[in-house]
């Protein structure tokens, strides 16, 4: 059997239905295989980044493996971006690099280059990867596809890298001299219903109880689905990160919003930072955007509890006396449903604080001028359905889409959470809509979505049902911000006085042949999302002023909670008095 045609057929036998990349000489034959065979379709991206970034949104909204692949050299190292964001927000994603004939490798090690369009791509994608290796045998083929795939989704998930020169990709593959990867067995055996225990027993000794989700949980999941079961038996406020954002509906009366050093809700914050006695957290990594700069003065009030998969991050403390568990979230949660069944917790009366103290904040940052897009994200939010996938790219839009979006039960909203990469919501769009083949949509700032604008032709080509919404202010909005706030206003690099500028996107999208529209105030936006035909190809235009603002927003050596445009006094202390 040749090889490339093994590959393709052991990516059906993983589920695998749709694959992402670039054609290119070093990976033509595994192209040719993938688009031989029946039952997988190959999707063609315009840069590989979009590729990796397609799969990478796939992965994120699907929770399982995604598949994407480019030639050698400067195809591989377009793929990296997609490798970075996979690696830091824990997505699943298989990666193909097509490489340099085996046999014209010249031994030489100093040899600045081996032949045309080879680099070590496989030293340079180990740091954010969980495995990457160079396949130079046809008979390691089977082992390391199977040990790619295991890797990739045991424990924390995330990508890996399969280098495989083009002999490799041609040559015949006996499967009865092939090897097999055995997967390990574990070593540590845990008995997840005492930690239960001892976790429920910590909540119900606790006066003030907080759970607080993140992103290794999967939106839609069978865990996800527990873990809403956990939420109402516990009956107890519940806070995200960001990127966990979406795992509770917005008008679920037990959500307190997300937490952040920077932009976080106002009560979120206030709850977890001065209110809370103890804080759950479950698959949430607690960085410095989470718990602010000096992450010792986070909830000083409270004592944490962290169950993470990943023992390196549970090395990153945040208070020294907290209490690590080192475990699967999944199993532990199903073992707290079933501890509950013998134990009750009543924190009624702290729900209700919870509610007061959020009552007054919910609208307080939504009057100004300044704070007017997050009126147009929650007017977007109306028009997106239930079953939606929207992909949110990296910079103000990103905060207000976090702070305002209304999920209901079944949207996913899919952040490039830990890379932050510009550029990552078309083409993740792109690929969450492989999930269930429903609509999806992209929100992007001027700035982002010039980093992948290509991707459109791969929107016009399939006829993708992706709305692009791109919030025009013509700035790179967050750096102005930051450089009004400390460099006296020299807006370097970000509007168009300091050498940055946008185009308009109507006239490109049209270009693409595209259904493109621009807007300039709620009312007209809200017109075009009446009339537009979501299941076709769409790009929105939205004008913003120039000078919009990401608010609330915690300055530096400010409490977390305390956050700007301030609070006033009186009302403060009557919120912390509760």
């Amino acid at each position: 059997m040749k090889a490339s045609d093994f590959i393709v057929s052991y990516l059906k036998e993983q589920g695998i239905k749709d694959i992402f990349g670039y054609q290119g000489t070093m990976i033509a034959h595994f192209v040719d295989s993938v688009c031989k065979a029946d039952g997988i379709e190959n999707h063609m991206c315009y840069n590989e980044q979009g590729a990796a970034f397609a799969a990478v949104g796939l992965a994120k909204a699907s929770g399982k493996t995604a598949v994407a692949y480019s030639t050698s050299g400067p195809g591989a190292i377009n793929l990296m971006n997609g490798i970075a964001d996979a690696y830091y927000d824990s997505a699943p994603v298989v990666f193909f690099t097509g490489q340099l004939n085996e046999y014209e490798y010249t031994g030489i090690s100093e040899l600045r280059q081996q032949g045309f369009q080879e680099t070590d791509v496989v030293n340079m994608v180990k740091p954010i990867t969980k495995y990457a290796t160079h396949i130079s045998k046809v008979e390691d083929l089977k082992y390391e596809l199977e040990k790619a795939f295991y890797i990739a989704n045991e424990g924390r998930k995330g990508p890996v890298v399969l280098d495989i020169p083009m002999n490799v990709q041609r040559e015949d593959l006996d499967l009865e001299k092939a090897k097999s990867f055995t997967p390990p067995k574990d070593k540590v055996i845990i008995n997840y219903e005492m930690v239960a225990t001892q976790i429920i027993d910590e909540i119900i000794k606790a006066e003030k109880p907080m759970l607080l989700l993140g992103n290794g949980i999967v939106k839609g999941s069978d865990f996800h689905k527990d873990v809403l079961k956990l939420v109402k038996e516990l009956n107890i406020p519940v806070i995200t990160s960001l990127l966990g954002r979406h795992l509770l509906k917005v008008d679920d009366e037990l959500n307190f919003g997300y937490i952040g050093a920077a932009y976080g809700h106002r009560y979120a914050n206030i709850l977890a930072y001065k209110k809370s006695d103890l804080i759950v957290s479950l698959a949430c990594s607690f960085c410095k955007r989470q718990t602010g700069g000096k992450s010792e003065n986070f909830a000083k009030n409270a004592k944490i509890i962290r169950v993470d998969i990943d023992r390196n991050e549970l090395l990153r403390k945040v208070h020294s006396d907290e209490t690590h568990y080192c475990c699967d979230c999944e199993k532990l949660v199903k073992a707290m449903l079933k501890v509950l069944k013998d134990k009750k917790v009543d924190k009624t009366s702290w729900v209700e604080t919870c509610k007061k103290v959020k009552e007054p904040l919910v609208d307080f940052d939504n009057h100004s001028k300044e704070r007017e897009p997050n009126k147009f994200i929650d007017l977007i939010s109306n028009y997106a359905t239930d079953d939606t996938v929207v992909c949110c790219d990296v910079g103000q839009h990103q905060v207000w889409m976090g702070q305002s979006f209304k999920i209901t039960d079944n949207q996913r909203l899919l952040f490039s959470g830990g890379h932050g990469a510009m550029g990552f919501a078309l083409p993740a769009a792109i690929g969450a809509y492989y999930l269930n083949k429903k609509p999806t949509v992209a929100v992007c700032g001027d700035g982002a979505f010039q980093m992948n604008i290509q991707e459109l032709q791969w929107v016009k080509r399939e006829n993708l049902p992706v709305t692009s919404i791109v919030l025009n202010n013509e700035s790179l909005g967050l750096i102005q911000q930051q450089q009004d706030d400390f460099f006296d206003g020299n807006h370097f690099g970000s509007t168009a006085e300091g050498g940055y500028d946008a185009p308009v996107f109507k006239n490109i999208g049209e270009a693409y042949g595209i259904n493109s529209y621009s807007v300039n105030s709620i009312e007209e936006l809200e017109d075009t999302l009446k009339t537009i035909d979501k299941t076709k190809p769409n790009l929105i235009e939205v004008h913003l002023d120039i000078k919009s603002k990401a608010y609330p927003k915690t300055y530096f050596g400010e409490e977390m909670y305390n956050q700007k445009p301030y609070i006033d006094k009186e009302l403060m202390e009557e919120i912390l008095a509760y």
